[in-house]
């Protein structure tokens, strides 16, 4: 069931820093594989399909009818039509701006939106391959400005081996702070607990990131599932084990490093979590 579609470029853009100017084709980094259900009437099975409806009229109107409302305060909208909103568009170019260059490291992930692979446009791999040459030797990202659909976004540049790697970002204004949740700050913490918690990140420590050893447990169960109804099989549906709730944090830490830490623990961290909030 691998309904992914062709690997074609969704747009051409052009990487520009100083008087160079790179053509590259830009390609999605990832594609979803994430379960998604449609809507079906239970007697038949059929799709169903969904109609507009004024609250207001107390009718069913046309698409045709809409247009876009912009909430200031509850219950009072702005309306925008399709033709204001293009005037408001930053313009047709799909330019990559370089801004400046910054250590990778000091860009925080909460940033990141989307993830695009650049390719190389017609007659650009010299131009292209250098580029990634600097920003590698430089262990510099760029900070740049992209035009997509008519909006600019931020966007930053890295090396991805010997591609470069674009990721959407969000603006400062809409990363939430983490002085708004509790963090429990007024929490201590034992030399005993901080000793055995270090342990047990040590036994569970990989020097590299292997993605292949994870998959999507729920996605496979679905595709099985559905597989098996879809040949008239009969259908088990196996309850998940139930862990034994442990309210001590040193009780969880030693008896979580006592299991098979390799094999084992990864059923075992909610133990400890559970541990901590009955401590806090």
């Amino acid at each position: 069931m691998d309904f992914l579609m062709p690997y074609r470029a969704i747009s051409r853009s052009t990487i520009s820093f100083g008087l160079v100017s790179i053509p590259v084709e830009v390609f999605p980094a990832t594609a979803s594989k994430s379960i998604h259900f449609n809507l079906l009437h239970a007697k038949d099975n059929s799709r169903i399909q969904e109609k507009i409806f004024c609250v207001a009229e107390n009718k069913q109107i046309n698409r045709n009818e809409l247009v876009h409302g912009f909430q200031i305060r509850k219950g009072n909208y702005v309306s925008f039509t399709d033709k204001e909103l293009k005037r408001l568009e930053t313009g047709a170019g799909h330019e990559i701006e370089i801004v400046q260059f910054i250590p990778i490291s000091k860009v925080d992930p909460v940033y990141f939106i989307s993830s695009y692979l650049l390719g190389c446009g017609s007659g650009s791999a010299k131009a292209y391959h250098l580029l990634n040459a600097a920003m590698t030797n430089s262990k510099r990202a760029a900070l740049a400005k992209f035009v997509m659909r008519g909006k600019e976004h931020l966007v930053l540049l890295r090396t991805y081996g010997e591609v470069l790697m674009l990721h959407t970002m969000h603006y400062a204004d809409e990363i939430r702070s983490p002085e708004e949740i509790d963090h429990g700050a007024n929490s201590s913490v034992r030399a005993s607990e901080l000793k055995l918690a270090e342990r047990l990140i040590g036994d569970l420590s990989e020097d590299e990131f292997k993605p292949e050893d994870f998959r999507d447990v729920y996605r496979d169960k679905v595709l099985e599932v559905a597989e098996q109804k879809a040949a008239g099989q009969k259908v088990t549906f196996f309850a998940a084990p139930k862990r034994a709730k442990v309210t001590d944090l040193m009780t969880a830490l030693k008896r979580s490093l006592k299991n098979n830490l390799r094999n084992g623990t990864k059923d075992r961290k909610p133990e400890i979590a559970d541990a901590v909030r009955a401590r806090a």
